[in-house]
């Protein structure tokens, strides 16, 4: 068991205030870690960066060490605010149940919540009781952010009837609705979507003409998540514009939370959008790296010349033409080709592309050389 702590870096006593919970852990001999933001600072939409900044660097530490199972502090009070928060954008029930006990991150990382049945005064009670002394973020007060808004307007809501207790039944059966829409979902998704290793997915057209709207709307959820690798979903009104436009004979292609949508006869196709894509300098990762949030890359050898990895681009797929590769026409649709990791030395030379099965002839490249896995699918 291990404690972590996020340093943030938004503010100048956060590194003092990680070292004084790091201390207060270890006087309890409770083992623990600091893991701290390198990049640069952020000046708009603040919490959610933050969030998915912490979430990140959980990931990336949990993957390291072989974590499984990550606990978050999560309480009843979070459990509300939530709820408002997601009311007030218009959420659906999935958005509205979405602090669950047990959460699966991705295959191989689950986060648990087991402090969702408490409230906060009952976990400062045992904090005051375990600790000397603990550290307050002091964002937890700033009006500025609609969670503190709307933790200060409790008490009023409660005068007007609304309960945390009556809150948390709603939630419950919120819970039981969701559990039988997703039934429906996981049917959905066998029968209308296909995933691929080389990071797209299609969508059959019939599940429009077959589905009710919700189970419609989660699907194309699903396939988005697959391809972008976001954590979070589209906002509904964006994904809502998107289902309406698909139903048009007319459509042909959109963009929508990192994904080109495409429209071929019966076939919907999602692809990474080709931007923002990263750009990774092989010689600084000692054995893997998770490239773009979506592949796996493995590097099977030591060399003193320059490599890096990004995405193949228009530039990668004209020298396979320029160099005659045999293998390039295959089944891989090109916007699919065009966001692949490929492999790149210092002089401007493409050296391997996973999937079209290119390895340049000029160098000894062996088949374990470079391993590219699909994230999702391992």
């Amino acid at each position: 068991f291990i404690a972590l702590i996020i340093d943030h870096k938004l503010r100048k006593e956060s590194a003092e205030e990680a070292k004084k919970t790091y201390k207060s852990l270890i006087n309890n001999k409770i083992k623990a870690k600091i893991l701290t933001y390198q990049g640069e600072k952020f000046s708009s939409n603040i919490q959610k960066k933050a969030r998915d900044l912490r979430y990140d660097l959980f990931e990336k530490y949990c993957e390291k060490n072989k974590i499984k199972f990550l606990i978050l502090a999560h309480h009843q009070d979070d459990l509300i605010e939530n709820f408002y928060i997601r009311l007030i954008r218009g959420s659906g029930i999935k958005g509205l149940t979405s602090l669950q006990n047990i959460f699966k991150f991705n295959k191989n990382f689950y986060l648990l919540r087991p402090l969702l049945n408490f409230n906060k005064q009952e976990l400062l009670s045992v904090t005051k009781k375990s600790f000397s002394s603990w550290v307050e973020d002091p964002s937890n007060k700033n009006d500025k952010f609609l969670r503190v808004r709307i933790r200060k307007m409790q008490s009023k809501l409660q005068k007007e009837g609304f309960d945390p207790k009556r809150i948390i039944k709603t939630i419950e059966n919120l819970n039981t609705a969701k559990d039988s829409l997703d039934f429906y979902i996981f049917k959905s998704e066998k029968k209308y979507l296909k995933f691929y290793k080389e990071g797209y997915a299609t969508l059959k057209f019939s599940l429009f003409n077959n589905e009710a709207q919700e189970v419609i709307f989660r699907v194309i959820i699903k396939a988005i998540h697959f391809v972008s690798g976001e954590y979070y979903p589209p906002r509904s009104d964006s994904l809502k514009i998107l289902m309406k436009n698909l139903s048009k004979k007319s459509f042909k292609s959109s963009t929508l939370g990192g994904c080109l949508i495409e429209k071929n006869k019966n076939i919907i196709s999602f692809f990474r959008e080709d931007r923002n894509i990263a750009f990774e300098n092989l010689n600084k990762i000692k054995q893997k790296a998770n490239w773009d949030d979506r592949f796996l890359v493995y590097k099977n050898f030591n060399n003193k010349q320059q490599f890096v990895v990004k995405k193949l681009g228009n530039d990668g797929i004209e020298y396979l033409k320029k160099n005659k590769f045999n293998d390039y026409e295959n089944k891989i649709p090109e916007n699919a080709k065009k966001t692949l990791p490929s492999f790149w030395n210092n002089k401007g030379e493409l050296l391997f592309v996973p999937f079209v099965n290119f390895k340049n002839k000029k160098y000894n490249i062996k088949n374990d050389s470079f391993v590219v896995r699909y994230l999702r699918f391992i």
